[in-house]
């Protein structure tokens, strides 16, 4: 019998937060733990837990003692091969040189990263004894004057880089902060190939150790006289082989007493399909999709557990709807989490970028799978993107905002394929009536990413922007009028303007993912959408973006068209060719004729990104930034400052209209003041001071109206047209009936 239920993230995701499968896990194993006799749910973070142990003195103790003679190795192997070897060469040595620098600093730079020690922000960037490394040396390079102690976190991050720039030289070539053997893992269609990784030095001379460590801590969760059901979590090919370490570490400790189960991400996409039977050493499931209805029949099922083969837990058809409502009701659970153990990394200047490193966050979903759901490019014929299913706002946002002030982290990440506009209005809605309820817990921050669709008006971003909403992140894709078409994104290049603006005259940040080397893109798509690229930074209406190369995956629209006999070249049209055979492992991502071509775009099209972000080079001709011939674009010059008058246009005209009795109206701005005199109000909306004579009586009538949510409609109704317009220009907008 499952006594106890044991989930374990391991290494690596980013550093600054959990990633959420555990909390999800952790709030449905401990909702139905009283049905089937389960004693105790712990989650715990491997990834941070390794990464604190790695990253401390006693760890880089460990570190340069068993990496010395293979650095010194690398170093002269380097300084051999000349140019900028060299430099390498000298790097190595010096980290080997200031090894009693990184060991006595480490622990004061953690606490930096994690809100501490102020204090020795100052020794960090001015003391001649703390360590530095090539990265450190380039931030003080770039620096105009002098550094100070604000420049202590910065340059905390980058002693992190430095010194993962050394295990990567010196100890194991896998190796990155956020990620681990990534390139092995990545759709490897033959599991003995994964198996090898095993031996790597990291995993083996590292990882391994510290495991021992943390199964001592981990065994009082342990059930001594049942089964504990250990759930391994893979969002990412990068986690891969330190789950496989875990798994096999947990099989030897617990024998018997272990049920291990992988989940996650990379499972869904990559294992469906998986034959390798050596896995059934490590793992006794793979559970897909969503997991609620999977570990349901588990659970139900005492024989399932006694198979002695690798099983594949599916959510069964007659626990659909009950996995849905489960789906609908459950809130993440981050009550095992101490998020003072997560670093606040400051590793861009880029304020958009920045988010995803600055700041914990409690990770969250809006809605499970995409509304939209029907991107070529897109695993839509899976669960996590194909079966939308929305949750209870309400419910939800109660139990964020309580988990955020108990466990001090005040933001809040969505991680949805695509939010819900009306699930983000509604989440809005319960952070600013909370806000106004408690005070003193305040305005949450949330950001997170959306589809940029026609419903995102000014109005809306207004309002989202006023309730705590500070980012939004989404595709573009192919960022060019047949780019839309070709993936089928639902919406076109005026319509994504008119979206970006909105959200940057409210205030908010925006990220756009791109992608290139389509399967059926021809070098003008690129120049393309590389121009449009170039003219929305220089109009300021993405902050920051990210150009990935598209990946063919089975489970994709394309190739489920593919299947079905479509795109294979007939009557001219382009052809897609597949050219990967199944193997006994992973199989989702697949190679097909003619990709390597789009690799020669990488490097220019993520310069060129680079430079946009940080404001260089907006006016060069963007195929200036290709050091070989390609097209002139076909974007006419002027064609988003174009679009972005027709957004004005109409903003305007929406502004203009009278009193509209089927809305709700919000009042955005601040609580208006009287001026001078009893006849005028004073406000400011979005920075900007505002002011306006009216009488006495409608300024106080005013002031008490404007600070209900929604205002009254009988107030709005009664003011003067023109007074009602310029309240409507400067704070009040528009939205449908809040229900």
């Amino acid at each position: 019998m499952i006594r106890s239920v044991v989930i374990i993230q391991p290494p690596f995701v980013q550093l600054n937060g959990p990633y959420p499968a555990g909390a999800y896990l952790s709030a449905f194993f401990r909702g139905v733990a009283g049905e089937f006799g389960i004693e105790n749910v712990r989650w715990f973070d491997a990834g941070n837990l390794f990464f604190r142990d790695l990253f401390s003195a006693r760890g880089l103790e460990r570190l340069f003692e068993k990496s010395r003679e293979g650095a010194l190795a690398a170093a002269e192997k380097a300084w051999r091969s000349g140019g900028a070897g060299a430099e390498t060469a000298r790097q190595l040595k010096r980290y080997l040189s200031l090894e009693k620098a990184w060991i006595s600093w480490i622990d004061p730079i953690i606490s930096i990263l994690c809100g501490g020690d102020r204090e020795l922000c100052h020794a960090l960037v001015r003391s001649p004894h703390a360590p530095r490394g090539a990265r450190m040396d380039a931030f003080f390079a770039s620096l105009e004057g002098e550094p100070t102690a604000d420049d202590g976190r910065t340059l905390a991050t980058l002693a992190i880089e430095d010194l993962a720039d050394y295990i990567t030289a010196a100890v194991d070539g896998e190796f990155s902060l956020v990620r681990y053997a990534e390139s092995i893992a990545a759709s490897e269609r033959d599991f003995s190939r994964i198996e090898t990784a095993l031996s790597r030095p990291l995993v083996a001379d590292y990882y391994e150790p510290f495991l021992e460590r943390f199964l001592d801590d981990l065994e009082p969760s342990v059930s001594a006289d049942g089964q504990t059901l250990f759930c391994v979590s893979i969002p990412f090919p990068g986690c891969l082989v330190n789950a496989l370490a875990t798994a096999r570490a947990l099989r030897n400790r617990f024998g018997e007493r272990a049920l291990i189960s992988m989940g996650g991400g990379y499972v869904n996409t990559e294992l469906r399909n998986c034959s390798a039977e050596r896995l059934g050493l490590y793992a006794d499931f793979l559970c897909f999709d969503r997991g609620f209805g999977a570990y349901l029949s588990l659970l139900r099922d005492p024989e399932a557990r006694r198979s002695g083969t690798l099983r594949f837990l599916h959510c069964p058809p007659g626990l659909r709807d009950e996995e849905n409502r489960l789906t609908a009701s459950i809130s993440p659970d981050y009550s095992d989490i101490d998020f003072a153990l997560y670093p606040r990394l400051s590793d861009t200047p880029n304020p958009m970028h920045r988010l995803w490193s600055d700041g914990a966050w409690l990770k969250a979903y809006l809605a499970h799978g995409c509304y939209w759901h029907r991107c070529s490019f897109c695993d839509v014929s899976l669960d996590y993107v194909g079966v939308y299913l929305p949750v209870g706002i309400p419910n939800l946002y109660q139990s964020l905002r309580a988990q955020a002030l108990s466990r001090r982290v005040r933001g809040i990440h969505l991680v949805d394929e695509a939010a819900p506009p009306r699930a983000l209005r509604d989440f809005a809605l319960g952070n600013l009536r909370a806000a106004r309820e408690d005070p003193s817990g305040g305005l949450l921050s949330f950001w997170g990413n959306i589809r940029f669709e026609k419903t995102f008006t000014r109005d809306l971003a207004d309002f989202l922007s006023f309730g705590g909403l500070s980012a939004v992140s989404g595709g573009i894709e192919i960022a060019s009028p047949s780019g839309f078409k070709a993936v089928d994104k639902g919406i076109d290049l005026e319509n994504l303007v008119a979206v970006c603006a909105a959200f940057k005259e409210a205030g908010v940040l925006v990220h756009s993912y791109l992608i290139y080397g389509y399967w059926n893109e021809t070098e003008q798509d690129v120049v393309d959408s590389a121009e449009v690229m170039r003219q929305l930074f220089a109009a300021g209406l993405v902050d920051s973006a990210f150009w990935h190369k598209f990946v063919l995956t089975r489970h994709s629209r394309v190739h489920r068209e593919w299947e079905a006999g479509m795109h294979r070249g007939e009557n001219g049209s382009a052809k897609l060719e597949p050219i990967d055979k199944r193997g006994n492992f992973a199989d989702n991502d697949l190679r097909f004729a003619g990709e390597e071509a789009s690799k020669l775009y990488t490097a220019p099209l993520d310069a060129a990104l680079q430079a946009w972000m940080h404001g260089e080079g907006l006016d060069s001709p963007v195929r200036k930034w290709f050091p070989f011939s390609m097209p002139s674009p076909r974007i006419q010059a002027d064609l988003i400052d174009e679009y972005i008058a027709s957004y004005e246009k109409a903003r305007d005209f929406e502004r203009n209209k009278p009193f509209d009795p089927a809305s709700d109206y919000c009042w955005t701005g601040s609580s208006p003041v009287r001026g001078s005199d009893d006849g005028e109000l004073v406000w400011y909306f979005l920075g900007e001071e505002h002011s306006l004579r009216v009488d006495p009586e409608s300024a106080r009538r005013i002031q008490r109206a404007f600070a209900d949510i929604p205002v009254s409609p009988e107030v709005l109704a009664a003011l003067p047209r023109k007074t009602f317009k310029t309240f409507r220009k400067s704070g009040l907008v528009k939205i449908c009936p809040l229900g």
